[in-house]
């Protein structure tokens, strides 16, 4: 047991809200519960204070306890052979709770199934966990959960009682269980993470980002600090950095061209939002004071953006068409799905997930080009798809739809730079000639783009603005140009 963690579970003790001190069946259970976890059970120093809280509302004066208690051997060693077989038991039983949970694709709520069984289960003979996930699994909501549970095991949970406990318990905690990937900051857990904050029932309060009151001991977010939390907090640590100390939105348009995934930020101008699926938004609201929950459509949204920090989903999909062809068309769709998907700028790339072994590989190879800009592109373009103006051409014609793999070299597709391409090109003309045909090349000496129809063009413009979206008239191109090393199609 660390340090830090015996530090938490003496201030921890210092704040127990519950009368354990004059009853001592509940003060065997504490010291039952409070063993277990130091002993590695649960991981929620929180969990006791509600566990016994969930008990009934008391008045309360802590108990004088003898800190030498919290060295975890000293504390199994104090304790008789029963109460260390039921704290034994208890871990075993904890972390099948927390193995069948993961098996049922219900990780997220591992922390309610163990509060469950600790606060409800002591009297439940031939308790087998998978059996108890899966009626996680199958219930629509709490509500039939706790009745499936009162039901199957003969139990009287009251369920009002036990939201209360769960929220108190889920409010004083970060819940481990609900990050995908808890080594990289995603959308997906973007949206898990505002998820929890509406499910524990954080507070509204400028400044906050998470943290937890000391005073009320309740965590508070703001419209912001809602995002921000999320990027500062480190799940092994469990706890908040102090960076970033903004946040960096790329913004992506209207609603109507928002791909549905979760993790996506909604503004009304005022207030940011998190996206989290099936239409619905999670944002930290003042006129309620708390972090809500509501329809999109009952909203003021009315823009969406990604945010800097959080990698999005990378996955390529697009109408190509004619997946044996490459052609104008397809290559058309592909330059909008780039932009839509804020697709990022990276000298020496076409499409690639940027890495940081990528990223390193880029900056040996082409110098300032990435070098100059390395902390720009570590903000804002880590984890995202990332091509230069010719590499957005390159990487249509290199993917492979089947494998969703980009192939260099593949297709007929050579491996040419933008003036490179443009010498090959056989059909071509000065600017002010081109024909409205949506898949043309537009060029300047050195750079390129895609002329996307409509007066608008598609291009990789440069490590600052990444894939980016513009007007045909409001650039200095020269000249246009069929590519030569795919097809051009007039209709659809």
């Amino acid at each position: 047991m660390t340090e830090a963690i015996v530090a938490a579970a003496k201030a921890l003790l210092k704040k127990v809200a519950v009368d354990i001190a004059l009853d001592k069946d509940k003060r065997n259970k504490f010291l039952l519960i409070v063993g277990s976890i130091i002993a590695g059970f649960l991981g929620l120093l929180c969990l006791p204070v509600v566990v016994i809280a969930s008990l009934g509302n008391m008045e309360f004066e802590p108990p004088e306890i003898d800190k030498s208690l919290f060295n975890e051997s000293a504390f199994i060693q104090n304790l008789s052979s029963d109460q260390q077989a039921q704290i034994t038991n208890l871990q075993n039983q904890g972390q099948a709770i927390e193995d069948a949970m993961t098996s049922v694709e219900c990780k997220d709520q591992t922390i309610k199934a163990q509060l469950i069984y600790l606060s409800f289960f002591d009297g439940v003979q031939n308790f087998n966990a998978q059996s108890y996930a899966d009626l996680f699994k199958n219930s629509t909501d709490d509500k039939a959960l706790i009745d499936d549970l009162n039901s199957t095991y003969g139990l009287k949970i009251d369920y009002a009682e036990f939201m209360k406990s769960y929220t108190w318990v889920m409010n004083a905690t970060i819940n481990q269980y609900m990050f995908a990937d808890s080594k990289s900051k995603n959308a997906a857990d973007l949206a898990a993470w505002a998820e929890n904050a509406y499910l524990s029932g954080w507070g509204y309060k400028d400044g906050a980002f998470g943290d937890r009151d000391e005073s009320d001991r309740i965590r508070y977010a703001d419209s912001a600090g809602l995002i921000l939390g999320y990027l500062r907090y480190d799940p092994e640590q469990k706890s908040f950095a102090n960076e970033p100390s903004s946040l960096h939105f790329t913004s992506k348009g209207g609603l109507d061209k928002m791909p549905d995934e979760a993790g996506n930020i909604l503004s009304d101008g005022t207030n940011y939002g998190v996206y989290i699926g099936n239409g619905e938004v999670i944002f930290a609201s003042k006129e309620s004071g708390c972090v809500t929950k509501e329809k999109v459509a009952d909203g003021a949204w009315n823009s969406w953006s990604s945010i800097s920090g959080a990698a999005y989903n990378t996955a390529i999909r697009f109408d190509e068409y004619d997946e044996s062809k490459k052609n104008n068309l397809g290559l058309v769709q592909w330059a909008i799905q780039a932009h839509q998907n804020g697709w990022g700028y990276i000298y020496g790339t076409y499409g690639n997930v940027l890495t940081e072994g990528l990223l390193q590989d880029r900056a040996a190879v082409f110098g300032c080009e990435v070098t100059d800009y390395m902390d720009f592109i570590r903000q804002n373009w880590m984890g995202k798809r990332c091509a230069d103006c010719v590499g957005l051409i390159k990487g249509y014609g290199w993917y492979d739809s089947a494998s969703g793999e980009i192939r260099v070299g593949t297709n007929g597709m050579m491996d040419v730079g933008a003036n490179g391409m443009f010498a090959n090109a056989t059909v071509k003309g000065t600017i002010d000639t081109i024909p409205e045909v949506p898949g043309l090349a537009v060029w300047v000496d050195g750079h390129i783009g895609i002329y996307i129809g409509n007066g608008e063009v598609i291009e990789a413009m440069n490590t600052l603005r990444g894939v980016t979206r513009t007007q045909l008239a409001g650039r200095e191109w020269t000249h246009w140009l069929q590519i030569p090393y795919i097809s051009y199609i007039q209709e659809k």
